[in-house]
């Protein structure tokens, strides 16, 4: 496609040049065609008018005026000179009755000559061609041998029956066509030096915008809008082109950002929706998987309580215990997978106000009390003053319950200790944290712990039944209420911690 484009370039000053220094050389030959094939015609069919016109000037004078006296005579001279015509008026006989050429003189005489011949002879030693003829007078052109002239004669008869003889010289057609050509060279040359000093000014003007627009054009080209073509002073039809570019740049600006902004909706789109399925997949997995072994168990109890593989008491109870232990582990699975979904949809329902939270964190060591006694565990909580905090009191009370569950089930160590804290960061925030003894968490596995479905140790998290999904849920719960949350390990142990308001 690009190939296409590859072609030599000619500027436009060049062209302009070109056609001028063109249009001139066609001028000049066309004066050259002009003079050569048409200055002959137009040369004599001059000098005949202004010889048709002296003659009829005399016909009229003779006829209104006194025959051949000082007024005529004066008259004749006057027409002479206007005309460039010399002028004879004889009888019908041959006698010269006026003349505009001095007596004696030798073109006088020739004239005689010449009209003698034409009168008498009706021919004479010139060559001679009839260009004019009317019922009164003719015009001819000679030319003579001697002389090495031509000469245009016109004769006819006026008022009184006369003779009016006529005769101009004319000087050989190809001189003055030579003369005239040399001056249309001349003419032409200065004419060309001219119109190239022209062609440049005029290329110059007209090439400078429109390079400005060539260049805007391969900035636009290039997705670069910043360049802006500026209007003259007087402005003309290039400066309505470079105004139209600027506004399609400002469009075609626009119209590619909107287009880019569209893309990254869409691609963001398109990732969230990937981001989604993959989430969809990995949530039916991990569901799949927590579900499979509860239900596995409490299958083959259930099967066995049938089948009466057992007559002792004690069997059946054990049997019936690990069927129920079963079913409360999947209902509290289904439970916070609800209550997480419904949080993730916006579906949840908050009622921030201001309470004590030292109620709710006593509740949830009371309801934990048998599992603290057998296990040994002690908690470690100062809940005799008040603690004022704002935020939804069932769902921090969510959270508290999940870190404490959490807690109590990897407690370890000599002296297993559970310790709730509460205190105030700064003036606006209060950190809750739960503490307990026992082993650190893995570095690596920090910062996936409150991803849904997460366990660093899925063998021990089988083991007290926890489903990875109550951290996933206190974050959730967290971001809702505009709490931070978080977990690091101790010496000698893991604390973790919300922030809320007071």
């Amino acid at each position: 496609m690009k190939e296409k484009f590859k072609k030599k370039i000619t500027s436009i000053r060049t062209q302009i040049v070109l056609v001028i220094v063109f249009v001139c050389f066609v001028s000049i030959a066309a004066s050259f065609f002009m003079n050569n094939v048409f200055l002959r015609r137009v040369y004599l069919k001059e000098r005949m008018n202004g010889m048709l016109s002296a003659f009829n000037s005399i016909y009229d004078a003779g006829a209104y005026g006194s025959s051949y006296d000082s007024d005529f005579a004066y008259g004749l001279e006057e027409v002479s000179l206007r005309y460039n015509v010399d002028i004879i008026v004889s009888s019908p006989n041959g006698g010269v009755l006026i003349t505009t050429q001095s007596e004696g003189g030798q073109l006088l005489s020739r004239m005689m000559k010449r009209m003698y011949s034409m009168l008498f002879s009706g021919k004479g030693e010139e060559k001679k061609h009839i260009l004019y003829s009317e019922d009164n007078c003719s015009i001819e052109q000679f030319h003579d041998k001697e002389m090495g002239s031509d000469f245009l004669v016109l004769w006819g008869t006026l008022f009184d029956g006369n003779i009016l003889f006529m005769q101009s010289g004319i000087e050989p057609i190809e001189t003055s066509a030579g003369v005239a050509n040399r001056l249309v060279f001349i003419t032409g040359i200065i004419s060309i030096l001219i119109g190239l000093i022209f062609a440049y000014m005029l290329g110059r003007r007209l090439t400078k915008p429109i390079m400005e627009l060539s260049n805007l054009s391969k900035q636009m080209a290039s997705l670069d809008f910043d360049a802006r073509y500026v209007s003259r002073d007087i402005p003309n039809e290039i400066d309505v082109l470079g105004d139209n570019m600027n506004l399609m740049s400002e469009k075609l600006e626009d119209t590619i950002l909107e287009l880019k902004k569209a893309n990254l909706d869409l691609q963001n789109d398109v990732e969230k929706l990937s981001e989604t399925d993959k989430k969809r997949r990995e949530f039916l997995s991990a569901v799949s998987h927590e579900l499979k072994t509860p239900i596995a168990l409490i299958q083959g109890y259930a099967e066995g309580l049938s089948d009466g593989i057992s007559n002792d008491p004690e069997d059946w109870k054990f049997y019936a215990d690990v069927i129920q232990d079963e079913a409360g582990r999947m209902n509290r699975l289904v439970n916070e997978l609800l209550s997480l979904d419904r949080l993730e949809e916006g579906k949840g329902e908050f009622i921030i106000e201001r309470f004590d939270i030292v109620p709710v964190i006593n509740s949830i060591i009371e309801k934990n009390k048998k599992p603290l006694s057998d296990g040994g565990i002690r908690v470690e909580f100062d809940g005799e003053k008040p603690f004022y905090v704002i935020s939804d009191e069932f769902h921090t009370g969510q959270m508290i319950e999940n870190y404490f569950s959490n807690a109590l089930h990897y407690v370890k160590g000599d002296e297993k200790i559970i310790t709730i804290s509460l205190k105030k960061t700064d003036e606006k925030k209060a950190r809750i944290s739960v503490k307990n003894t026992g082993d650190n968490i893995p570095k690596e596995a920090l910062p996936h712990l409150f991803e849904k479905f997460y366990k660093v140790d899925k063998a021990r998290s089988r083991e007290y039944g926890g489903s990875g999904i109550g951290l996933s849920l206190v974050k959730t719960l967290s971001e809702k209420l505009g709490a931070g949350c978080g977990v690091h390990n101790l010496s000698d142990g893991v604390e973790f911690y919300f922030d809320l308001d007071f």
